[in-house]
């Protein structure tokens, strides 16, 4: 009778957990399955290799080989369609602009389907901080696990999703806002996490289950991040601000795809009142720099060179053709016509030239057309101390800016590794794919940028002159002031 008792109890209390389980997950399911993904992901690594301006530049055909079939089995064992949806191929390409997105509709759904985990982080080199005031446990504090999977392990995986150029690990740093979505597709189903941390000032270790959230929740929850840096900078495209205590002035450039006539009106009227006021220090930040046109790189550089400079890139790419047009949409998704692939075709191949002793198609001086070879310094130009502040998010002509400023001893780099190559990255032109069953789009650049007649890839950004202390980094955030930012006044002082 007590044996009969017990299991009822187990019974009732399994029952339960099936109940709450069906309560926190929506009714709506999304529309697609693993099996759609894993057929899609096997067509967009078809077209990558195809398509791709140098898909074998830091994997060979075997390592290529082995990594797909490795995630077509993470895809098959993968508990659900959403976990199943992080393995993608474009991983494989360790390039930052290749991209796979999910349809607004897909998107929506697969909102409306997962429970969240249930605050906002900051990844800062190995250590997760809590991102919010309004949490469950204090600003600040420090997460060392979640359901027994240390940050290490956490952050490595999400390296899966936070593409970077080569062996470039700071790509976690355009991600961190969006962990909270990214963890919560991998975990789906979960109720509750169990995660052990400690309070701020403290190395004691205490741990609390917290309930995941709905999908509202969960957006509330991101918008509450405090992020210190100056949201202001980072919400227009170029901008100037003036500390008038440490004399120094900080423009932030949030973006290099910029038309010439905006940007020197931009940069010419910062450096101007630079000059007005009598400043000797500058701050450049491109953090949050996305990239765009090397050109308005150049151009920004000229206002803080010292004397001509070599301003020197070109254009290549295993391809010049088309692969697969039958998934070839133009931006607005509709689909490629036959004068469309034309004349894709035709602007490529008066472009570019085929090398035999390389096997790349080069770009010629029709494609280098306008290019400043010997830059001049700009009228404007400021002779004083240049800080420039990088990081994961410093991509493509950002990266480029930045190899400026470092390679002609212009200036200290601040921050972290940029999330892009020095030597070389993808740039410039772009394909786009609809992929048949998960509607979604695959993204493939045409051509690869490479930097000072570059011959060879280390797989590495642009790395600082100097990192923000990890002691002082906490400090400041501790305080909600930008940390790049303050250490850098720390130095002028």
């Amino acid at each position: 009778m007590k044996k009969q008792h017990i299991c009822w109890i187990l019974s009732l209390f399994l029952l339960e957990v099936s109940t709450l389980k069906a309560q926190l997950r929506s009714e709506k399911r999304p529309s697609i399955t693993k099996e759609d993904v894993k057929s899609d992901y096997q067509i967009a690594l078809d077209i990558l290799k195809k398509q791709h301006p140098n898909p074998y530049k830091f994997v060979d055909s075997i390592q290529m080989k082995r990594g797909s079939d490795s995630l077509q089995q993470l895809i098959s064992r993968a508990p659900d369609v959403y976990a199943a949806m992080q393995y993608s191929p474009v991983q494989l390409f360790h390039d930052v602009h290749t991209n796979l997105q999910w349809s607004d509709d897909l998107t929506k759904e697969i909102y409306q389907s997962i429970r969240f985990f249930p605050f906002p982080v900051v990844l800062e080199r190995g250590h997760m901080l809590v991102n919010t005031k309004s949490g469950p446990i204090p600003y600040g504090s420090e997460v060392y696990s979640i359901d027994g999977k240390s940050i290490a392990q956490i952050e490595e995986s999400l390296r899966s999703s936070s593409y970077s150029d080569g062996f470039i690990s700071t790509g976690t740093d355009r991600i961190y806002s969006n962990f909270q979505l990214t963890w919560s597709l991998r975990n789906a189903d979960k109720i509750n996490y169990q995660i052990v941390y400690s309070l701020p000032h403290s190395t004691k270790k205490q741990q609390i289950n917290l309930r995941t959230i709905s999908a509202a929740e969960g957006f509330h929850s991101s918008r509450l991040a405090i992020q210190p840096v100056n949201q202001l900078q980072r919400a227009y495209w170029v901008i100037g601000d003036y500390d008038e205590t440490s004399k120094t002035g900080l423009l932030t450039v949030n973006t290099f795809n910029l038309q010439e006539p905006f940007a020197y009106k931009e940069f010419s009227a910062f450096f101007r009142e630079v000059k007005r006021r009598g400043y000797q220090h500058v701050v450049i930040d491109i953090r949050n720099n996305g990239g765009g046109n090397p050109a308005i790189s150049a151009l920004l550089y000229s206002f803080l060179a010292l004397k001509p400079f070599d301003n020197v890139y070109n254009y290549r790419t295993k391809t010049i053709s088309l692969s697969y047009p039958q998934y070839a949409i133009t931006e607005g998704n509709r689909a490629m016509s036959e004068d469309d692939i034309n004349n894709n075709q035709n602007f490529l191949h008066q472009r570019f030239d085929q090398d035999i002793a390389t096997g790349f198609y080069i770009g010629n001086a029709r494609l280098r057309e306008g290019q400043v070879a010997n830059f001049p310094p700009d009228k404007d130009a400021f002779h004083g101390q240049v800080y420039v502040l990088t990081g994961g998010g410093t991509v493509s002509a950002a990266t480029y800016f930045a190899s400026l400023v470092q390679k002609n001893n212009r200036g200290i780099i601040v921050g972290k590794e940029t999330g892009s190559g020095e030597q070389s990255t993808t740039a410039a032109w772009f394909l786009n794919y609809l992929l048949p069953k998960t509607k979604a789009t695959l993204t493939v650049p045409m051509s690869e940028l490479y930097f000072f007649n570059a011959h060879t890839d280390k797989g590495r950004g642009v790395i600082p002159d100097k990192e923000v202390p990890f002691e002082k980094y906490m400090s400041y955030f501790l305080a909600g002031q930008d940390p790049e930012w303050s250490y850098v006044l720390t130095m002028i002082k």
